[in-house]
């Protein structure tokens, strides 16, 4: 079974590293009239054991329960490079299908992409992850995604 967890970009300063990881996530919603005074309909947190922090919520992953080649935790949203069989790097956008996680592939040498799904097996991202490098996330390197 693998660990669940989730990975999220604190809004608020943080000493170390603005990412931080927990093991949940929650939405609360605002009532109208306070939505209307901040300027948002809610809050996102994410819940470590050092206590409950806000993130944005287009940062928020969950981890495959995979590494990549250097024993990095690979988490939704993060992008891979990996190498063809010219040894040309194309990239990977790791991402959840609603059915497991599965991979959208960018080939920046030939500007294509598509994607390509399944659960974690020879056709999702298990099938990767030994020669795979994660080299960023779309959240703040998405030009790394541009075909």
């Amino acid at each position: 079974m693998r660990e669940i967890k989730f990975r999220g970009y604190a809004v608020e300063k943080m000493v170390n590293s603005q990412w931080l990881v927990g093991f949940g996530v929650s939405e609360l919603k605002f009532a109208e009239h306070y939505a209307k005074e901040v300027g948002r309909d809610s809050d996102w947190w994410i819940y470590t054991y050092s206590g409950d922090y806000r993130v944005d919520p287009k940062s928020i992953g969950q981890y495959t329960g995979l590494k990549d080649k250097n024993g990095k935790e690979i988490y939704e949203g993060d992008i891979l490079q990996l190498r063809n069989i010219e040894n040309k790097p194309y990239h990977m956008e790791v991402l959840w299908t609603g059915q497991g996680y599965g991979y959208k592939i960018i080939r920046n040498d030939t500007k294509s992409s598509g994607y390509i799904v399944g659960h974690l097996s020879e056709r999702g991202l298990n099938f990767y992850n030994q020669t795979a490098e994660v080299i960023g996330n779309i959240y703040e390197k998405p030009s790394l995604l541009e075909v």
